[in-house]
């Protein structure tokens, strides 16, 4: 056999092996960019659905945030002015340490409530904030009009005096608000 016979056979078999391989290699990389592009697709499709709590979620999280409107509302029932001096009255304490007391009562129950903000609308908390920061309005109005003798009873009738003069009070807007929004979900 001559080197050109040698050469010729040679080719003959490389060639097509080139030619195999090189396809091999072309089609491969373009089925893995395919796949790519399918992840990539799938990927963001699900962040969608993602974004959708799953039914099973959504199960255990409904009694927690029927609760929390629960807890909503009876903060605000306790931190109501008439409900708070009727339960927290003291006739003899000085009108000051009366105030510090109601300014203290609503801050704890608000401080043992702030966890129920998890399971209820940014809104509906917002509007019991906003409540609350009333209801201390309300008392430090009533208690600057106080003299310096005066004693809880004073302060609890300039707290009834300034809500009798509010059109709504700010508790029950916002107990019916929370009521109103409660109702939506469950609908």
């Amino acid at each position: 056999m001559s080197t050109t016979e040698l050469i010729f056979q040679f080719a003959l078999y490389i060639v097509p092996s080139i030619v195999f391989f090189g396809a091999v290699y072309y089609f491969t990389n373009k089925w893995v960019e395919v796949q790519r592009e399918k992840n990539k697709l799938a990927f963001v499709g699900n962040k969608d659905v993602q974004k959708a709590p799953p039914a099973d979620l959504k199960k255990h999280f409904f009694p927690l945030q029927v609760e929390a409107y629960q807890r909503m509302v009876l903060f605000l029932e306790r931190i109501a002015p008439n409900n708070m001096i009727m339960r927290l009255n003291n006739p003899g304490l000085p009108a000051r340490a009366f105030q510090q007391k109601l300014i203290d009562n609503v801050r704890q129950e608000y401080e043992h409530n702030l966890a129920q903000q998890i399971f209820i609308s940014p809104e509906a908390w917002g509007r019991v904030q906003s409540s609350k920061e009333e209801i201390l309005k309300i008392i430090n109005m009533a208690a600057t009009k106080m003299e310096p003798t005066a004693l809880a009873n004073d302060l609890s009738k300039g707290v009834f005096e300034i809500t009798a003069q509010l059109k709504d009070q700010p508790t029950e807007q916002a107990v019916n608000f929370l009521k109103n929004e409660l109702n939506e979900i469950i609908n």
